[in-house]
């Protein structure tokens, strides 16, 4: 008898909490795989955790006309996370303990109120499967455990950004809980998949620093994609009709966007031709704190802001770019670059190895923290016409060979099933 495959799909559910999907990172690479695996296995059981009531819920599925697959997830089930661990300090669980004291009780409101119509699982055996982020999964497990499970865990590994002190922040007590929570996570896991070469090596190095345990069972590395699908959603926004280079899903510290404001003054100050720049993603605040600096005073006016477009907004973001610009210190994988280069679009990517893993001999790289350098190849995009025609040749003849959502999930289910 074959033995049943659980698909968690959490991350997505809670994606879809708020007035707008959020649809990117995590949550996008859970749904979309998932959505893959559904056509390709007809037998795996697709489910979600409810952390207010500690119980996995069965998630269905229908094929769209267009022969895409749609999960049944309900929106807006408000499912708060409480963190477990908090370093060595004993004050803060009880501290935090005293202002989540409601938050169970919430969120199982919350799940009656929007998901009652989910019917509750048991997973008793065979193995469990989730791409969510490790706290979420510690949860899973802790729950699994209690109610006398033996399936087995295996988990994708997305990137180990916090472990790197003063990568992202400085080393504090929420970098503490991430180590906890892989910790556990490997040490339970029946065998560890990562998304890419790069996360399966920094995995080896933190093993070897004593930080990590060593895996008890296999690592095997399942890249993750360059497939940018289109949206289904009506399109929200109006494309720049100024030449424009196109950021996603980028912030202030690991995630570099400072280099790329830094080079456009740097342009715009000397003379120098200037593309607008279009920052898509969350709201950020500090971000914007930050562009409205006065020392950007000579760019403000090339800057545009567009929160959370939907997909169909994206992929026209993506087409209509110069270029799009990833200047990040460090990336698991760096889904943006991929799907620039899906859409016939040149990606320019600081060195971070990920993304040259993503990106290959079609990437065009600097120094992240090179602003002259990125500033000579945005003036070269803006002006040599002949070397972004070849540009774009060279990503649309290497078409065929990036991977598809379809191709992560075979590689996924050849693992795991």
């Amino acid at each position: 008898m074959t033995q049943p495959l659980y698909f968690d799909l959490t991350e997505a559910l809670l994606s879809t909490s708020g007035e707008r999907t959020q649809y990117y990172g995590i949550a996008r690479t859970v749904h979309e795989i998932g959505r893959e695996a559904a056509l390709l296995k007809n037998d795996i059981r697709f489910v979600v955790f409810s952390f207010g009531m500690q119980q996995f819920y069965e998630v269905t599925w229908r094929k769209r006309e267009d022969g895409s697959v749609e999960f049944d997830l309900p929106k807006d089930v408000g499912q708060k996370w409480v963190r477990s661990y908090f370093g060595k300090n004993r004050v803060l669980p009880f501290i935090f303990g005293l202002l989540n004291r409601s938050t169970p009780k919430k969120n199982k409101a919350h799940w009656l109120k929007h998901a009652a119509h989910l019917k509750p699982v048991a997973i008793d055996s065979g193995t469990f499967f989730s791409a969510a982020r490790p706290k979420l999964i510690v949860d899973m497990v802790k729950a699994l455990r209690i109610q006398g499970s033996t399936v087995a865990i295996v988990p994708l590994l997305h990137d180990f950004m916090p472990l790197h002190d003063g990568a992202t922040k400085r080393f504090r007590k929420l970098d503490r809980n991430f180590l906890a929570d892989n910790r556990f996570l490997i040490e339970r896991a029946s065998q560890i998949l990562t998304n890419s070469n790069f996360t399966a090596k920094e995995l080896q190095s933190f093993v070897d620093k004593g930080m990590l345990p060593k895996p008890p069972g296999p690592v095997n590395v399942v890249q993750l994609v360059h497939h940018c699908p289109g949206g289904t959603e009506p399109s929200e926004i109006s494309v720049p009709t100024e030449r424009y280079i196109l950021t996603v899903a980028l912030n202030l510290g690991r995630k570099n966007i400072e280099v790329v404001l830094e080079a456009l003054r740097r342009l715009k100050a000397n003379g120098r031709p200037t593309p607008k720049l279009v920052i898509a993603g969350s709201h950020r605040k500090r971000l914007r704190r930050y562009a409205a600096r006065p020392a950007f005073s000579g760019i403000q006016d090339r800057l545009i802001f567009v929160d959370n477009p939907n997909q169909t907004d994206l992929v026209k973001l993506y087409k209509g770019a110069l270029a799009l610009v990833m200047p990040s210190k460090l990336e698991g994988w760096g889904l943006p670059a991929g799907e620039a280069l899906w859409c016939g679009t040149p990606a320019v990517c600081s060195t971070a190895e990920a993304l040259q893993e993503v990106c290959g001999e079609l990437g065009i790289y600097f120094e992240p923290d090179d602003d002259d350098h990125l500033a000579d190849i945005l003036e070269r995009l803006m002006t040599d016409e002949e070397f972004r025609i070849d540009l774009r040749r060279r990503i649309g003849d290497a078409k065929p060979r990036l991977r598809t959502w379809q191709t992560v999930a075979k590689d996924t289910l050849r693992r795991i099933a």
